[in-house]
C-alpha cells in the first residue's frame, strides 16, 4: 500500500506539472498574438507600399477584445467589469479613429508607407500600454514594450519588420517546442 502511494504521488505531480505548463502556454497566447499581428500589419504596410486601413480596422478590435478579456478575469464584481469594458471600448475606439485617420489622410504624400506602418505600430503599442496600466496587467505592459521597441528597430534596420516577424516566429516555435518537450518528458519516465 505504501508503494502504491509513493508511485501515485509522483504521477499526480507529473500530471499537474503538464497541466500547469499547458495552462501557462495558453495564458500567454493572446499576448503573443498581439505581437505577431502587430508585426504582420507593419510588414504588410511596408511591403505593399500602401497603408491597409482594413487590416488595422480589424486588428484594433481584436486587440481590444484581448485587453478586455485580460481585465475581465481580474475584475471580481460585475459592475466593475462593465465599467472596465466600457472604458476599454472607448479607449480602443480612440486608437482606431487615430489609426484610420493616419491611413486615409493626406499623409501619404508626406510620409512613405514604412513611416505610416511605424506610426500605426506605435499607436498599437501605446493603446496596449495604456490598457495594461489601467487594468494592472503586467503581461499587456510587456507586450506593449516589445511592440514599442520594435518601432525604432524597424526604422533603423532595413527590412527589420520581416526580421522581427521571423524572430518572433522562431521564439514562439521555441516556446512550443519547450512546452512539447516538457509535456512529453514525464511520459518517458513513467
Amino acid at each position: 500500500m505504501m508503494a502504491e502511494m509513493k508511485r501515485s504521488k509522483p504521477e499526480s505531480a507529473l500530471a499537474s506539472g503538464r497541466t500547469e505548463t499547458s495552462t501557462t502556454l495558453l495564458n500567454e497566447l493572446p499576448y503573443m498574438a498581439i505581437i505577431v499581428i502587430g508585426l504582420v500589419g507593419t510588414t504588410w504596410t511596408s511591403i505593399s507600399s500602401t497603408p491597409r486601413a482594413t487590416y488595422w480596422v480589424i486588428l484594433t478590435p481584436i486587440t481590444a477584445l484581448i485587453c478586455i478579456a485580460a481585465g475581465w478575469s481580474r475584475s471580481a464584481e460585475d459592475g466593475h467589469r462593465v465599467a472596465m469594458a466600457a472604458t476599454q471600448i472607448g479607449q480602443w475606439a480612440a486608437v482606431l479613429v487615430a489609426m484610420y485617420l493616419i491611413t486615409v489622410s493626406d499623409t501619404r504624400r508626406v510620409l512613405n508607407s514604412d513611416a505610416i506602418g511605424l506610426m500605426l505600430l506605435t499607436l498599437l503599442a501605446l493603446g496596449v500600454l495604456i490598457s495594461g496600466l489601467s487594468l494592472r496587467v503586467w503581461r499587456l505592459c510587456v507586450t506593449a514594450v516589445f511592440l514599442a521597441v520594435a518601432v525604432p528597430i524597424t526604422a533603423w534596420v532595413e527590412q527589420a519588420t520581416l526580421l522581427l516577424l521571423i524572430i518572433g516566429g522562431v521564439l514562439i516555435a521555441l516556446g512550443f517546442l519547450n512546452w512539447w518537450a516538457q509535456s512529453r518528458s514525464p511520459q518517458r519516465a513513467a
